[in-house]
């Protein structure tokens, strides 16, 4: 019975994972990578692009099964879904709006309902060149992008699911020549946007529905050079964002709905104080801004600005001697969470418990590491794409910081594992500071046990215990010591070569 439960496990696209509160979601079996993008959250499931080995598609994971393509839209080539689009997933009412093309009708905006199969919404370039939408904003029962059109180039449209309307509300940039660049949001019931009206110069703009007007918020980089405000992001009743106004390089601004300005100087002179990245590098908790910022020595790390003082604090680095360089900022449980460099274990997730940041897991044994983005919180749970480095490429993963935790507690002592890498033999050291029974198991990448040490006392002090890694198969192994009631005290990787 066992045996068939394990099967039917694997076969449902789960893989029983060693890292505590870790399950991987494989939406391509194998050594294909899936490479998911764009997770959201829909009604009882989690949406996300993916390629499973015969083009890029729609694909959902409705817990507690495992993943599963929606539909091929475009049965007749290789992909339905173009990667270049930003923001391609928007939930509105009851349905998820996205970008695909069907073969007909080029690049257009789909709806799916999560129940039936999905459709084309509506049809606004006609002709099959294709709309191409993208940077999808939800603002009250409408739905806001960009798109392209005959004679326009990429402007400011919205879609009205009532009366099933596509309309274009801007021409910032006369012509066919394209205006909005992108990095939309909704902020105090308009439309915040960046777009060049000619000249290059890319700057901030709104979109207030209720009187149709279209303007530039401010020329924060005076003249024809672009600021590029990057990283618009709502927190606390005001929008933040980072933007070069040349001569402090870039730095964190607000707009409060009334007027923009500059907060920091976090590097002194024209040099920047943030990174210039499209991928989340703030949030807002615990009443303060948490952000990527430079240090003395140019390396990056987690600092934190505080609206009511001004006061702007390093809290944390993962690395003494090299950058953090921290991204997808994502508030999670109560904590922080974030992808992180270190010099020993590349780039994993790290979380921030007050000022104290702690390596959540290592899913790859390589300088490199898992690379995790895309950190989306979903109830208790947080998806993310990552690449465990076992040929199996980047794939979706979940991690329950309850179970993580359930399954932890404080292991009052120090285990070490060496050689590590090992060829014929290792030992497992472990150092107690009290009397114990303990257990150790080792497990492969997909959870499997390879080998086990039955509980036994340990008195305080050192003990040795020899791992016949011999029998093993060469690859990355997870040891854990546990104790009586199978709570985990402390885990590792061992590599065997």
């Amino acid at each position: 019975m066992k045996k068939l439960f394990y099967t039917l496990y694997m076969l449902s696209g789960f893989a029983a994972y060693a890292q505590p509160g870790v399950t991987k979601l494989d939406a391509a079996s194998g050594p294909t990578s899936s490479y998911p993008l764009h997770i959201t959250p829909f009604a009882d499931k989690v949406m996300f692009y993916a390629n499973n080995g015969k083009g890029w598609e729609l694909f959902q994971v409705q817990p507690p099964l495992g993943p599963s393509m929606v539909l091929d839209i475009n049965p007749l080539t290789a992909s339905s879904i173009d990667l270049y689009f930003n923001n391609p997933l928007a939930v509105l009412g009851t349905k998820l709006y996205f970008t695909a093309n069907n073969g007909a009708s080029g690049y257009e905006l789909f709806s799916y309902n999560g129940a039936t199969l999905p459709a084309i919404a509506i049809d606004i370039e006609l002709g099959g060149d294709g709309a191409s939408p993208d940077n999808y904003t939800v603002l009250g029962s409408k739905l806001y992008f960009r798109a392209r059109s005959a004679g326009y180039g990429y402007e400011l449209w919205e879609y009205n699911p009532a009366g099933n309307t596509a309309t274009r509300l801007t021409d910032i940039n006369p012509g066919n020549d394209s205006s909005i660049t992108g990095n939309m949001v909704a902020f105090a019931n308009r439309i915040i946007f960046t777009a060049d009206s000619g000249s290059g110069n890319v700057e901030l703009w709104e979109y207030d529905p209720l009187t149709s007007n279209t303007s530039m918020l401010m020329d924060i980089n005076p003249g024809l050079a672009p600021s590029n405000p990057q990283n618009l992001t709502v927190m606390n009743g005001n929008l933040y964002f980072t933007a070069d106004d040349g001569t402090y390089g870039r730095e964190l601004w607000m707009y409060n709905g009334i007027t923009v300005q500059r907060l920091t100087d976090h590097a002194p002179g024209s040099l920047s104080g943030f990174p210039s990245y499209k991928m989340p590098i703030m949030a807002f908790m615990n009443g303060k801004i948490y952000f990527n910022g430079r240090d003395t020595n140019s390396r990056y790390h987690i600092y934190t600005y505080d609206p009511a003082t001004t006061n702007i604090t390093q809290v944390a680095k993962t690395n003494d001697t090299n950058t953090s360089d921290p991204t997808w900022l994502t508030p999670y449980g109560g904590k922080l969470y974030f992808n992180a460099y270190n010099d020993t274990t590349g780039f994993e997730l790290w979380m921030l418990d007050g000022n104290v940041a702690t390596q959540v897991f290592d899913l790859c044994n390589t300088a490199s590491g898992s690379q995790p983005s895309m950190l989306t919180p979903v109830g208790d749970d947080l998806y993310f794409r990552a690449n465990e480095c076992n040929g199996t490429g980047d794939e979706i993963f979940r991690y329950n910081y309850k179970t993580a935790s359930v399954n932890n507690v404080k292991f009052d002592g120090e285990v070490t594992v060496f050689p590590n890498p090992a060829g014929s033999m290792a030992t497992l050291q472990l150092t107690l500071n009290s009397a114990e029974r303990l257990g150790v198991q080792v497990t492969d990448i997909t959870g499997r046990v390879v080998y086990n040490v039955a509980i036994s006392q340990y008195t305080q002090g050192t003990h040795n215990i020899a791992l016949p890694v011999q029998d093993f198969a060469k690859g990355n192994y997870v040891y854990t010591i546990y104790n009586e009631a199978g709570r985990r005290y402390a885990t590792g990787k061992l590599t065997v070569n």
